[in-house]
């Protein structure tokens, strides 16, 4: 049997429904719960709107990478440029097929990225503080934390609802 190509492409604007749909679905509702990075235990609600993916898309700053397997996209992340240093967030891939090393494919060309495009060596992230063991799979890519915790939602630009307090934890980079 032929091992099927991964390809990485940068998102468009058609792209943003097919991501949104694929950001829901691995951290948040039942489809969820099939895979490790779910949030669903103490989030509920969704993790991102069509509407905040073209937004996404279509900054100049900001670029989403997707992981493409016959045709369909079977991860992405969202990488920005902050000036001293870039932004990953929102790192999927479809809960059917996590733990076969397409985040460390996404992972490792935001690092490209962020060195040849962005011609930066630092790279900066944050996690909902109690995903000890996604924080731990950040530390065996390289990333530690800084010791900043910043409140979940405390600049409007997160969805979900819980009832915890929860915060982030800002992991960083040299690269």
């Amino acid at each position: 049997m032929q091992k099927e190509e991964i390809v990485l492409k940068i998102a468009n604007e058609t792209d943003s429904e097919r991501i949104s749909q694929l950001v829901n679905s691995v951290y948040r509702g039942e489809n969820s719960k099939k895979g490790w990075t779910t949030e669903a235990g103490f989030l509920s609600g969704i993790r991102i709107t069509e509407e905040r993916v073209k937004e996404l898309i279509e900054r100049k700053n900001d670029v989403i990478i997707l992981a493409v397997m016959n045709g369909n996209i079977i991860g992405c992340v969202h990488l920005e440029y902050m000036g001293k240093y870039s932004y990953l967030g929102m790192l999927s891939v479809d809960v059917n097929i996590q733990a076969k090393g397409i985040g460390k494919i996404l992972i490792y060309e935001c690092e490209r990225y962020t060195r040849e495009v962005f011609g930066l060596n630092e790279i900066r992230m944050k996690v909902i503080s109690r995903r000890t063991e996604l924080i731990e799979y950040y530390n065996r890519r390289g990333y530690t934390e800084t010791g900043e915790l910043e409140e979940f939602g405390a600049r409007g630009d997160t969805f979900g609802d819980t009832n915890d307090k929860l915060y982030f934890a800002v992991l960083m980079k040299k690269l």
